[in-house]
């Protein structure tokens, strides 16, 4: 697993949860100068303050900064994502205030203030080249930068990162820091430009998992706790997936033709779903050497079975509809059509959940399935947009800059993902109070998954977006698209790996 120890809360504190305190707060600007005192609980239900007694800051308390700015390049994906590092009041709903409340604590214990500038990507930012430029100036711009994971990566070879591996307070070994996930971001032992995890609640919100239509489920399956225990007992497979779509689809409009109106077991596109089958599946791009170098291990026959069986279920299985490639097929339609009754299941990501809040019908959340049911685990793969942390080169505030990161991490750790996976996605976004649903979602977070290959797709010949491509094409050819990608894909890895290790 790639998360270690990080069930959230004891269901104790779910109930104590469930007893609203009604309060208002007080409003922060950008530099985040408000003292922690002034912070107030939310209206919604109480902020976990700690997940045990035991839980210690990792920063010694007499760590003081003596009011230091921290400027904070803040560029999401999505302008929405960027509200996950910063939020600029209370407003009485408990995932906002649990970063509010983050941020306030980070400052005061390590009496620093924070500037962040908010920028993002699908606004038109260019996160590349400014901070290229910053860095070519000497110019002390920015303490820590923040960008989507297949962006920021393509500078790794571009000096303009500074070296997180004995970077001063940042601790890996802590489980707010997901170790496997980090070293798929680098190359060999030495040399750690980015960090992810529990620092950021986007990289939460964008793991994969499906949402299950309960009532549909129920009219044609019996008890929709089956699918629970289906998962639990490692069943959940492609072909079982393949096998309930084929019954469900209905023409509900009665016109005779299969459309996007009718009844379907699956919603699906040809695009960035396609990762998440793919990765959660246990199909790997690359493995490790002794030295920790990656090398390919895509092309085998699990690969190209696999291929053919995600085909059959996207073009042959009659209970499955294609939508275009589009994030409003992901957004708006599939999930509004699944809110319609209309899918027994919408494959995507856990914010889809915030999409769900006024679905009529009860729903379930699982895992994607696996392979077949030989595979060790269920996996959940963190989407190539998820938020990665790292610090430039010319950043003179290194002592105070690891801290911060540490610090936000552990905050993060201990308030906001409690905040997010105990209230708002087990108890207000999910219509189940069972244990098996919340032991999955327990479960899906725990098995955060990636390749490096995925992450470094556009420096290898876009072999970690091999899958799309030919899910796109309508064909299951995997070996003669795999054939002409893998020449130019592995002369790109060598260079890769010369200039990580020489940089």
């Amino acid at each position: 697993m790639f998360f270690k120890g990080t069930k959230i809360l004891a269901s104790a504190m779910i109930l104590f949860l469930l007893f609203p305190v009604f309060a208002c707060g007080e409003k922060t600007g950008k530099d985040g100068g408000d003292n922690i005192e002034n912070a107030k609980t939310a209206n919604d239900g109480v902020l976990p303050e700690e997940k045990s007694e035991e839980l210690q800051s990792p920063i010694p308390g007499d760590a003081n900064f003596n009011g230091e700015e921290m400027r904070i390049l803040n560029c999401a994906y999505y302008e929405e994502d960027s509200r996950d590092v910063y939020v600029e009041s209370e407003i009485g709903e408990i995932v906002n205030d649990s970063i509010y409340r983050r941020n306030l604590k980070t400052q005061n214990d390590l009496n620093v203030r924070f500037t962040f500038i908010d920028r993002a990507l699908t606004g038109g930012y260019n996160f590349n080249q400014a901070i290229k430029n910053s860095v070519k100036a000497g110019s002390d711009d920015y303490d820590i930068l923040i960008d989507a994971q297949y962006d920021c990566v393509q500078l790794a070879t571009e000096n303009v990162y500074a070296n997180l591996a004995d970077f001063p307070y940042v601790d890996l070994a802590q489980p707010w820091w997901p170790g496997e996930y980090i070293r798929e971001m680098t190359i060999g032992k030495d040399r750690i430009y980015f960090l992810s995890g529990d620092i950021s609640l986007t990289f939460v919100r964008q793991m994969s998992c499906v949402y299950f239509n309960k009532q549909l489920y129920e009219n044609n399956f019996g008890d929709p706790d089956a699918m629970y225990k289906m998962v639990l007992e490692g069943k959940w497979t492609l072909d079982k997936l393949s096998d309930i779509a084929k019954g469900m689809y209905k023409d509900l409009n009665g016109n005779g033709e299969y459309d996007d109106d009718d009844q379907y077991a699956c919603g699906l596109l040809a695009a960035n779903l396609t990762d998440h089958f793919m990765f959660d599946a246990g199909i790997r791009i690359t493995a490790r050497d002794g030295n920790d170098l990656p090398y390919f291990v895509m092309n085998n026959e699990k690969t190209a079975s696999f291929t053919e069986k995600l085909y059959q279920l996207f073009y042959v299985n009659e209970g499955s509809r294609i939508f275009p490639p589009t994030n409003d097929s992901n957004n708006i339609t599939i999930p509004q059509k699944f809110m319609r009754d209309e899918l027994l299941f919408d494959f995507g990501w856990f914010y889809v959940s915030e999409l769900l809040r006024n679905m009529q019908t009860d729903y379930g959340i699982i895992p994607f399935p696996k392979y077949d049911e030989s595979q060790a685990s269920y996996l959940s793969l963190a989407h190539d947009i998820v938020p990665v942390y790292s610090i430039p080169i010319t950043c003179e505030k290194t002592e105070a800059a690891g801290a911060v990161l540490e610090s936000m991490a552990f905050e993060s750790y201990k308030s906001v993902l409690p905040a997010y996976f105990e209230v708002a996605l087990k108890l207000k976004y999910t219509r189940d109070a069972t244990d098996d649903a919340f032991l999955i979602i327990d479960m899906i977070h725990d098995n955060c998954t990636t390749d490096f290959a995925y992450i470094y797709t556009f420096a290898l010949n876009s072999i970690g977006h091999l899958m799309r491509e030919i899910m796109g094409a309508k064909t299951a050819d995997f070996a003669s698209r795999y054939e002409k990608i893998e020449s130019k894909a592995q002369t790109n890895l060598e260079k890769l790996i010369d200039a990580y290790i020489n940089n």
